[in-house]
């Protein structure tokens, strides 16, 4: 099914040296699968790598199986695994970890202490998934790989001493996990992300520019440097010191031809 050629037909087709590089590894599990038909997987994805994932191994039509930990996890592994394995549960829990962070003093820290503390150990950013923050705690999830590591390592966070818990991947308790959203309704000119950034966090338009040309801008976990593009429902974007939101419906238009758009905040 794959050879050398198509392989190569495929990467052409990618400019981006990333994203060239992203396929290029996507491509190599996926010919090891099909040679060795064994579980394979790769590390976190984002969502804009998931994405490229997906179009690659669907026009090969290479069956996987995505997974995430939470319904709230934006960062996700792909797993290749042979017909004759029926329980896969076991499969998550030998790749993936969550560790629950505990720090010797409550509301203390947030999630970019905990953030700055994990990558701060010199971690690749692709074997961290989500971090999720909480007055008392925080999860991490990470590939299995790093687990003992950042067990033995990750004795501070921020000015506070920590300890860490691994848990099971299938307890009630990682079930539970959640974000909290704030939702608003706020009145735009048009979609462009430059003009509900300016409104969102109360920036001018030059200011709101100037910082998504400085690369400021995440828009589905890719860097996005342009002003004018347009957003769209369920669209995740992330802005620099400014914080990270989800772009809901548009309600309605108003009379002078705005629109009314829902926007959850992450708080």
């Amino acid at each position: 099914m794959f050879t050398r050629e198509k392989r190569a037909k495929i990467l052409e087709s990618y400019e981006n040296k990333e994203e060239k590089i992203l396929i290029s590894n996507i491509l190599d599990k996926a010919f090891r699968f099909d040679k060795e038909n064994k579980v394979i997987y790769t590390n976190f994805l984002n969502l804009h790598e998931l994405d490229l994932a997906n179009r690659v191994l669907n026009e090969l039509k290479v069956s996987f199986s995505i997974y995430s930990p939470n319904e709230y996890c934006n960062k996700k592994v792909i797993f290749f695994i042979p017909d004759y394995i029926e329980n896969s549960d076991q499969i998550y829990n030998d790749a993936i970890s969550c560790l629950k962070i505990i720090p010797n003093i409550k509301n203390k820290l947030i999630h970019k202490d905990y953030m700055g503390g994990i990558y701060s150990l010199g971690i690749k950013n692709e074997m961290i998934g989500d971090i999720f923050a909480y007055d008392e705690h925080a999860y991490v999830f990470c590939m299995k790989s790093v687990t003992s590591y950042l067990i033995t390592n990750l004795y501070k966070v921020g000015n506070q001493e920590v300890k860490l818990e691994e848990i099971d991947l299938s307890s009630k308790e990682i079930l539970d996990i959640s974000v909290n959203l704030v939702k608003k309704e706020y009145i735009i000119p048009s979609l462009r992300i430059d003009a509900i950034l300016s409104e969102v966090y109360n920036l001018s338009r030059m200011q709101t520019k100037e910082k998504i040309l400085k690369g400021d801008l995440f828009l589905n976990d890719r860097n996005m440097f342009y002003p004018h593009v347009q957003v769209k429902e369920n669209d995740i974007v992330s802005f620099k010191k400014c914080g990270k939101m989800k772009v809901g419906k548009t309600v309605r238009k108003t009379k002078s031809d705005n629109f009314v758009i829902e926007i959850y905040k992450f708080t």
